[in-house]
């Protein structure tokens, strides 16, 4: 059988190929969206105060944490890994917490990947408090034009 139009068999393959590939994209998108590492529940927040034992800006793939950054804390009832999300840390003087200070995490504790985290939502410290979480567990990044500090605080009070 002589084909008419030579030169569509390689453009019907390749047509098939790509009409192909998002259908097993698709597939693969829902997989990986399942696996959603925590949801966040304001009814199920808690009020932790513990002292600082170290801060941890930007983890690496070894620490196996989540990404952003972190304070390890040592509460009454042990060691403590509160998550403060992507923004918290980031510029000079948003967030300027160290080892050895007293603070008070509001947030949700969940598991991922195996391991007990502190999602935080709110951090009391020096007498003023940060919203590093919105109510939905989402980080709130610094609003430009303001100064870094306001961003986060409101005259100590939210």
């Amino acid at each position: 059988m002589k084909w008419r139009f030579p030169v569509l068999g390689p453009f019907a393959v390749l047509a098939l190929c790509l009409f192909a590939l998002p259908i097993y994209a698709q597939t693969a998108a829902v997989t990986t969206n399942s696996a959603v590492p925590h949801r966040y529940d304001i009814t199920k927040e808690v009020t932790l105060t513990g002292t600082v034992s170290n801060v941890v800006k930007t983890p690496t793939r070894e620490m196996k944490m989540l990404p952003g950054s972190h304070l390890m804390l040592a509460t009454g009832s042990g060691k403590l890994d509160a998550s403060l999300g992507r923004f918290a840390m980031r510029n000079q003087g948003v967030l300027a917490i160290t080892a050895g200070q007293q603070v008070q995490v509001t947030g949700v504790v969940t598991t991922v990947k195996g391991q007990q985290v502190f999602v935080t939502r709110l951090v009391q410290v020096n007498g003023h408090t940060y919203k590093v979480r919105n109510e939905h567990g989402v980080a709130v990044a610094p609003v430009s034009g303001k100064s870094n500090r306001s961003a986060y605080t409101n005259g100590g009070q939210l």
